[in-house]
């Protein structure tokens, strides 16, 4: 059994959009970098201070430090995927033979532009909303994720992967709230303990009902809202126009990737070849449950297209996680609490 590691933090409702940039599935978290901002318990209940955070550095995709110059931390809500609010597809490979200089110069500049989906204004609003409720510009919030080590709270951006709790108490779970209101799809990693992905599960019966991204789940990856894109801080709610095809996020993240380069003719093949070059290792999510990380089958994301239609549901997959490596400034690894 995991231990729990424990944050103390605030978060500042400013950041999220229209008035900033942050989305319904990502939060930036204000910690106090002192003694008692991070606790850990290797038995769940027995909390110690631990420092190893304070000074650390992500090596991943990215290299930084995990507390920004601000004291903030940046916490992935494990477990959900709100729409896209705002995406920009990965630069191209220079290796690739194809990728001419007048193709990628092309290619850039489509991708300049940041794709966003539908109900992802929505979905981040309504977070707004909910966190206002309880206090109008800065929420006092806990922030858990069951782990071992210190690398695996942390993804290979940099993002303290948890859940966030909030209101009195801290009783209030908002990657739960989150999947019962149904502004969000339950997307589960190799990461996740049995019990986080059934808490998931169960709520998302509740956001089944709420006939929100549910309602508007689309399974069609040959379509492509290219006018769909990111507004911008400061822009107007328009909830009437903010409905429409949803499909998967992290399928959607692959889209806008395919779309550049259809555009920028960088590729000419079907969407399944895109996903094919780049594979996405992943589980059925009954045979992650039945047979655990070690012993399920390793299945690829282009798998389980037929035609441009995308045959599996959100929930009904589990991702590899992707964990960085968390070091001090010297480079030294940090292996333990």
């Amino acid at each position: 059994m995991p231990g729990l590691l424990k944050i103390k933090g605030f978060i500042d409702l400013e950041q999220f959009w229209p008035a900033g940039s942050s989305d319904a599935d990502t939060s930036k978290v204000k910690v106090t970098v002192a003694p008692d901002s991070f606790e850990f318990a290797a038995d769940r209940k027995t909390f110690k201070r631990t420092r190893v955070f304070n000074e650390a550095y992500v090596r991943g995709a990215s290299h930084r430090k995990l507390i920004d110059a601000q004291s903030r931390i940046t916490v992935r809500l494990q477990g959900i995927d709100a729409p896209e609010l705002h995406y920009r597809a990965s630069p191209l490979d220079r290796n690739r033979p194809e990728v001419t200089e007048a193709r990628r110069q092309k290619y850039n500049e489509l991708n300049r532009t940041e794709r966003r989906q539908y109900l992802a204004e929505s979905a981040t609003i309504a977070l707004s909303k909910k966190l206002k409720s309880i206090h109008k510009k800065t929420v006092e919030c806990r922030v858990y994720s069951l782990v071992d080590r210190p690398y695996e709270v942390v993804d290979t951006y940099g993002r303290f992967v948890a859940n966030i709790m909030v209101g009195k108490g801290f009783r209030l779970d908002v990657n739960i709230w989150l999947t019962e209101a149904g502004w969000v799809y339950p997307t589960f990693y190799s990461s996740m303990e049995k019990e986080e992905i059934e808490a998931l599960l169960t709520a998302m019966k509740e956001g089944q009902k709420a006939k929100r991204v549910w309602k508007y789940y689309s399974l069609d990856t040959g379509k492509f809202e290219a006018r769909l894109i990111y507004r911008g801080e400061g822009a107007e709610p328009d909830p009437a126009a903010d409905k429409g095809p949803v499909l998967m996020p992290k399928l959607f993240r692959r889209q806008v990737g395919f779309q550049m380069e259809k555009r920028a003719q960088v590729s000419s093949g079907a969407f399944v070849d895109f996903l094919r070059r780049s594979p996405d290792d992943c589980y059925t999510l009954a045979d992650f449950l039945k047979a655990g990380p070690n012993s399920a089958a390793t299945r690829k994301l282009h798998e389980f297209m037929k035609g441009t239609k995308f045959t599996l549901k959100p929930h009904e997959l589990v991702f590899r996680e992707k964990f960085s490596t968390v070091v001090t400034e010297t480079g030294k690894v940090i292996e333990a609490f």
